[in-house]
């Protein structure tokens, strides 16, 4: 059995603290996370960098306004896995001598600003891609809300890829959704149909098979699958079915009052 590949962080979020702490060590260090990070975007590849980029900011503030470092001790599974807030520590900065508080003084005030204009770099990027992608419900429209589904996406090259979803409840103590994917199919059509792909691939129930809704995915440009598409579809069904429930709830609720 193939392991599965390890997703690791390009930069840990205590890097400021990692011996030497040192400005210019430091400058170089930041300029090498970038440029990894560049060549990533470059290749309009977001996932999972923009996840990181995205911790390292929160990190940056947390540092500025609380003096404390956040960091997570999740192990990404996946390029698209995500990190949820109850995935979040913080935790007290270490012990400094009065030359080491000097430097990280130092590094903050040099690193915050520029990790911010990367990030709204980035952030650039991942609008660009969010806003080129368009998602019709192609059957089970009424059941959107169904905690099991499945989406497809046609790529350039007619090759058809269908993956089913589940959504894991929210709940008090993880108010957040958390979806989760696998791809069933990734080749021609050929004879089959999406129906008969879902029945004969999918790992589902029949219930589930039947009365899942499916969701067709769209593109207006041609990025990546795994590193950029795939991450932003799981996002955006993720907050579509969020709404729908919003929207359901609230609609009850005028109701009963009625």
């Amino acid at each position: 059995m193939a392991r599965k590949k390890k997703i690791e962080f390009l930069m840990n979020t205590d890097w400021m603290f990692e011996k030497p702490i040192d400005r210019e060590y430091k400058e170089y260090k930041l300029l090498s996370y970038f440029q990894k990070m560049g060549d990533k975007l470059d290749k309009l590849e977001l996932y999972p960098g923009f996840i990181e980029l995205s911790l390292h900011l929160m990190n940056v503030q947390a540092l500025m306004r609380d003096h404390k470092i956040v960091y997570t001790n999740k192990k990404l599974t996946s390029i698209d896995d995500e990190i949820l807030v109850k995935d979040l520590k913080v935790k007290e900065l270490p012990t400094l001598s009065k030359e080491e508080e000097k430097e990280f003084v130092s590094i903050l005030t040099y690193s915050a600003p520029r990790i911010m204009e990367y990030f709204n770099v980035a952030k650039s990027v991942w609008t660009i891609v969010f806003d080129s992608l368009d998602m019709k419900v192609k059957r089970n429209k009424k059941n959107v809300i169904h905690p099991k589904g499945f989406f497809y996406f046609i790529d350039h090259e007619k090759t058809y890829h269908i993956w089913e979803y589940t959504i894991k409840k929210e709940t008090k103590t993880n108010p957040q959704q958390m979806t989760n994917v696998k791809l069933i199919y990734s080749e021609p059509l050929n004879e089959l149909t999406i129906s008969k792909i879902i029945n004969n691939f999918s790992s589902f129930s029949g219930i589930d098979k039947k009365i899942g809704p499916i969701f067709q995915m769209t593109s207006s440009g041609v990025f990546p699958l795994e590193e950029t598409l795939l991450p932003m579809f799981k996002r955006r069904i993720a907050g579509h079915i969020s709404q729908t429930k919003k929207f359901e709830q609230v609609k009850q609720l005028k109701d009963g009052i009625q």
